[in-house]
């Protein structure tokens, strides 16, 4: 640290040209902030400041304790030390600056355990620079490459940061060298005596070259930063305050459809301010891509390039929405982020190409493995619904699907009066005929429909029936939930499906908001029967999580429950009686992103299947909250999959790889996909897919009847 013997400055005059230089690179670095700062406040708004206990624990977990980082061990643990390693040097460098006018920090500015402390987080930064650096110029991992930044801003931040430890290590040792080792440091301790011999006068005046060259490189850093990769030291802390607290499965409701001049988002301008923080706070690490089921599969989304691509495109048209640029902006300083393009491009099917956001299955990987709480599915399904609701460009195939739920409310050409001919023979009742049922069955398209997942649903009634479980369906009330429409993009359709289905929900007093109201005033509902919670179980995780998490968005709030839960819950109250270790196969299971990442739904479905299996589960490589898509999400399931490998035969291929013979599925699209996904490897006879409720309802057939043949046997 400075001794107050020895002026840095050397003087007035040279503290008066550092106060000059200081304050310069203040206003620099306060004018490029601030002219980021005015684009979020241009963007549209957004209500972030609930839940603030919430926020205050995790922006102490995620950003002091940078858990988001260290999921990846190596790159995590150099991150860790290079966070707080700048933490602890700008302690340093206050001191550093307190020394140009014969200052010091109280208690720590000569403490000799602080000076060791800072001095061993100098050595851990610098074994965390050899790491980045590896990783960069040497390993190069594809995750860390992007189309719109070259590798040279990395390389120039690590340059930066070395250049700061090795200019404080010069103060830190011509200082120990100068003072004849009085003001004490520990890398000085080990340097500084070596320059003993060049005399004070020398060590004095080397003291000072080190120190304005410490200043200098970091008031460099300083200015660079704002446009840099870098920027998300700023922008990180803020971006994990303000993450997303409302249900993880809820795509942003579009207000006021009637009335708005545009539905969804074209311009960078048109997000939300969060939104648009998401770009400031990116690392560019890339662990989004290394997840991603169509980048893995060699489509054209990376959810790395749509977030560098909504700031690129945010940053290009910064004079347009700011106004007209002052002096400073017309500096080359404030555009080191420049991609050298000459034309602003637009940012749908410009900086961010239609098949990129049409390749998405709005699996909600990306999101999950993010360390700084960014969303990129929103951003996507926003542009998405421009495309969709503003220019009627779409893949052709989704044409059919939503003139079909328009019409049919289903995405078939098949009358919805037809919803309920499966359970003919079944014995199961409508709504209308058992009005008091406690369960609504949510049967959903795929299980009305597809005569794959009809077995599924009749598997579900059985099981409901055997555990006495009070249940009806809705039959032709029942309509689509309208989840792909809006996946897909047309808000307009899905928030039409859904205001119908509510009504229906409604009618039959399932709402828990009516209920409560209701129970509060005389304990009637609006059909004049005694008020109670009613539940409705759906097999399929996109109905579940539309009537969930989004239909609230629309004042419909009811209880709804994924099968698996469900069946799980019954085995729990006694109210199935299984035979234990019934299935002798060899089982894997995989977790649908609805259920698992969006609602985290992860036990319930393995305590059913280990209940009935002998074997338990065998888990696949990705499981739980790291599953991979099946490929059906986002309205996948709708369109033409023209590029690159097939998702659902990737997921297939790892089932084989566990060499189970049974792939336990949750979900309908799932069974679907991986079907063919099965038929596409030519495995239909190494291994089946089968619904969890499927092999309950054989376990209680088996219970039933003792002298069936054992599944496996």
């Amino acid at each position: 640290m400075a001794p107050p013997a020895i002026s840095p400055t050397g003087g007035w005059i040279g503290t008066t040209i550092f106060v000059v230089i200081f304050l310069a690179a203040l206003t620099v670095f306060g004018l490029r902030v601030g002219q980021l700062v005015t684009l979020l406040a241009k963007a549209r708004r957004e209500d972030r400041t609930d839940h603030l206990e919430e926020r205050i624990g995790d922006f102490l977990l995620v950003v002091l304790g940078q858990s988001g980082v260290l999921r990846d061990p190596i790159p995590g643990l150099a991150h860790f030390f290079t966070f707080w390693g700048f933490i602890i040097i700008q302690f340093g460098l206050l001191n550093l600056i307190l020394g140009a006018f014969n200052g010091s920090l109280p208690l720590i500015g000569h403490d000799h355990t602080f000076a060791a402390l800072l001095d061993l987080f100098v050595l851990f930064v610098l074994v965390s620079l050899i790491v980045f650096a590896v990783r960069r110029g040497i390993v190069r991992p594809r995750q860390l490459s992007s189309r719109l930044h070259g590798p040279w801003d990395g390389f120039i931040i690590l340059g930066l940061i070395f250049l700061v430890l090795l200019t404080l290590a010069l103060v830190e040792t011509f200082g120990f060298a100068a003072s004849h080792g009085e003001e004490w440091s520990l890398l000085g301790s080990w340097f500084g005596p070596s320059f003993y011999g060049l005399g004070t006068a020398t060590n004095v005046a080397l003291y000072r070259v080190s120190w304005w060259a410490h200043i200098l490189t970091v008031l460099s850093f300083l200015v660079y930063l704002p446009g840099s990769k870098h920027l998300h030291l700023m922008a990180t802390p803020f971006n994990v305050f303000f993450r997303n607290y409302g249900p993880r499965g809820a795509l942003p409701l579009l207000e006021n459809l009637e009335e708005r001049e545009d539905y969804g988002v074209s311009k960078a301008e048109q997000f939300t301010w969060k939104q648009l923080l998401d770009g400031y706070a990116c690392t560019e690490c890339g662990r989004c891509n290394t997840v991603c089921p169509a980048t893995n599969t060699g489509k054209p989304l990376l959810p790395k390039e749509i977030i560098l691509g909504v700031k690129e495109s945010l940053l290009d048209r910064r004079h347009e929405i700011v106004g007209e640029p002052n002096l400073f902006q017309k500096l080359p300083l404030a555009d080191v982020r420049s991609n050298g393009h000459e034309e602003i491009q637009p940012l749908v099917g410009g900086v961010i190409s239609k098949e990129a956001l049409w390749a998405c299955t709005t699996c909600g990987a990306c999101m999950e493995i993010c360390p700084v709480s960014i969303e990129h599915v929103p951003k996507i399904v926003d542009m998405r619904r421009s495309l969709v609701m503003e220019e009627s460009d779409f893949p052709p195939e989704v044409t059919s699907l939503f003139n079909n739920i328009e019409r049919n409310g289903n995405p078939w050409e098949i009358s919805n009066d037809r919803r309920a001919e499966w359970a003919a023979g079944l014995g199961v009742p409508l709504m209308a005929e058992n009005p008091d049922a406690e369960v609504l069955y949510w049967v959903g398209c795929m299980g009305s429909f597809d005569q794959r997942n009809r077995k599924v649903a009749t598997a579900l009634v059985k099981i409901l029936k055997a555990a006495g479980v009070n249940f009806a369906i809705l039959g032709p009330e029942e309509s689509c939930t309208g989840d792909p429409a809006r996946r897909i993009g047309n808000e307009y359709l899905w928030q039409m499906m859904a205001q119908q289905n509510i009504e229906v929900l409604n009618s039959y007093g399932f709402n828990t908001a009516q209920t409560e109201t209701a129970t509060a005033q005389n304990g009637h509902d609006h059909n004049g029967q005694t008020s109670r919670a009613r539940t409705i179980i759906t097999a399929c995780p996109h109905c579940f999580n539309t009537i969930k998490n989004e239909y609230p968005q629309l004042g419909g709030h009811y209880e709804v429950i994924h099968h698996s839960v469900f069946i799980d819950r019954l085995i729990r109250e006694g109210r199935l009686q299984l035979p234990a270790g019934f299935d002798h196969r060899k089982l894997t299971y995989h977790d649908p992103c609805y259920v698992g990442r969006y609602n985290g739904v992860y036990d319930e479905p393995r305590r059913v299947l280990t209940v009935i299996n002998s074997n338990g589960v065998t888990e696949m490589r990705r499981n739980r909250n790291r599953s991979f898509c099946c490929g059906g999400g986002g309205g996948r399931a709708w369109m033409e999959e023209r590029i690159g490998k097939r998702v659902n035969q990737t997921r297939v291929n790892e089932a084989l790889e566990t060499e189970a013979e049974v792939l336990a599925a949750a979900c309908p699209f799932c069974i679907m996909m991986f079907e063919d996904g099965v038929k596409g490897v030519e495995a239909e006879e190494r291994l089946q897919v089968e619904d969890i409720a499927e092999i309950v309802a054989r376990a209680l057939e088996e219970a039933a009847t003792p002298s069936t043949a054992r599944a496996g046997q």
